[in-house]
């Protein structure tokens, strides 16, 4: 049995990372201290799991899900709530989590099993059960340092089942063996399912989840979102990425419990950040139309009473086209080269937007987009696209998969920023793959006499 109390988990994000031992003595002996924000992984999670029962944690990723389970297997503490669990846990975690690089798999199997509770004579016992399982053969007096991911998987996968559990827990590690062993897995899961084991699963594969699992939570934003049988809380979370279009027995404008976010067709879209950004990308969505009457009064009330807010609700991540193209992964990095999300003012940095093509398109317009909050409405800072510098792409093949690089100096003040990206075609009129607020970063000041704007990088000459 597993009982979730209302458990939070936050990490620090440090947001002025000192680049080598020399900047970190100084700003030690100058008494600079380092700034940070917090990060709230999971929020006021409240979740009841029977013994017996198969559960999978789906969503997107960032969703919480890995943290949620590493809090169940002990790794972390939460920081709000408490965790009760009842029965000997087994984890099957990311790969090489538990074992030693430096260490022969045969020394891993008994270093796992102390950790597991288990003396020296209970492991000599399970362990000819341990080794033919994994099926890795004499490799298993060699380095773990020296295994494939594969043989690491079918390792610790064996060392987890063959302890005998009450409850296994499972982070997304089937996916790397091969598909003879995957089936071995499966069918050994079987087994330990219909013995009355608790088995808790995370795992991108809805198929499996579909067939494996009896029930399924979905998590969004840090907290549940849906708790049901697999098919009800997969098709919510599908509305959950795809909210605009329709799903099967559920409504279009459906709105996620408990995350305060509502999905919203394309062509009911009413915000300012949607309808600034959208005009700068150069195109709007199918039918894009202005807000009513009704709508404009209230947003009118809300700014009046903006001096009274304390601080303005961050913007909604929103996203939706015909998904034709896909925006499959977004980066971001400084002029150094180094994944971030926090710049200093007057540096370049580039964004790069891998997509992959799921039909032939010609000449798509790829595009990204800058906004920040200011008393309460959405502005667009900055915006480029593929199209306003007159770049044709040709025809992009079904399958295919390209990289589009946005490099720009940001010399903006300080401040948090929003980044919006798209990609539509070449009139503006589909949108085949739009993500609203898709991240926030920050940029730091360098100079802090400077409190303008923008930086223009003006030259000044005087002349006798």
């Amino acid at each position: 049995m597993i009982e979730i109390i209302h458990v939070s988990k936050k990490f620090k994000i440090w947001e002025d990372r000192s680049r080598d031992l020399k900047e970190t003595t100084i700003n030690f002996l100058r008494g600079k201290k380092r700034s940070f924000r917090e990060l709230w992984a999971l929020r006021g999670i409240d979740v009841r799991i029977k013994k017996g029962e198969t559960v999978a944690f789906i969503g997107e990723n960032g969703s919480g899900k890995s943290t949620l389970l590493k809090l169940l297997s002990g790794i972390y503490t939460p920081d709000e709530g408490e965790i009760v669990t009842q029965g000997k846990i087994s984890t099957l975690l990311e790969l090489g989590v538990g074992f030693h690089p430096d260490l022969t798999g045969e020394e891993n199997i008994f270093l796992n099993g102390s950790m597991l509770g288990f003396n020296q004579r209970e492991m000599k016992k399970k362990f000819e059960e341990i080794v033919n399982f994994s099926e890795i053969g004499d490799f298993i007096y060699s380095p773990i340092r020296t295994y494939s991911s594969g043989m690491a998987m079918r390792l610790a996968f064996s060392i987890a089942m063959c302890v005998d559990p009450d409850i296994l827990l499972i982070d997304e590690v089937l996916a790397v063996g091969d598909e003879a062993f995957q089936k071995k897995c499966l069918e050994r899961l079987e087994t330990f399912k219909r013995s009355g084991r608790t088995i808790v699963l995370v795992s991108h594969s809805l198929e499996i989840v579909q067939k494996f699992c009896e029930r399924a939570i979905l998590l969004h934003g840090g907290r549940v979102v849906c708790d049901d049988v697999p098919k009800k809380t997969i098709e919510t979370y599908h509305l959950v990425l795809y909210g605009h279009q329709e799903v099967q027995g559920l409504p279009v404008n459906f709105e996620v419990k408990g995350v305060g976010t509502e999905e919203i067709p394309p062509h009911e879209m009413t915000s300012e950040a949607g309808a600034e950004t959208e005009e700068e990308i150069e195109g709007t969505p199918e039918g894009a139309q202005e807000s009513t009457q009704e709508e404009r009064a209230v947003s009118t009330g809300a700014e009046a009473r903006g001096a009274e807010a304390i601080m303005p609700e961050p913007p909604l991540y929103q996203r939706y086209g015909t998904f034709e193209a896909e925006i499959t992964e977004v980066r971001m990095k400084s002029e150094d080269g180094t994944e971030t999300d926090s710049f200093l003012s007057g540096e370049m940095i580039s964004i790069r937007l891998h997509i992959r093509f799921h039909k032939d398109i010609e000449n798509p317009n790829v595009g990204i987009a800058i906004l920040r909050q200011e008393n309460g409405k959405m502005i667009v800072v900055h915006s480029i696209n593929t199209l306003r510098k007159n770049m044709n792409l040709g025809l992009l093949k079904r399958n295919a998969d390209i990289d589009a690089d946005f490099i720009q100096r940001v010399s903006l003040p300080e401040g948090e920023y929003y980044l919006t990206v798209a990609i539509i075609n070449s009139d503006g009129s589909r949108s085949y793959d739009w993500h609203d607020h898709l991240r926030t970063f920050r940029i730091r000041k360098l100079d802090p006499c400077w409190e303008a704007m923008v930086d223009l990088n003006s030259q000044i000459v005087i002349h006798s």
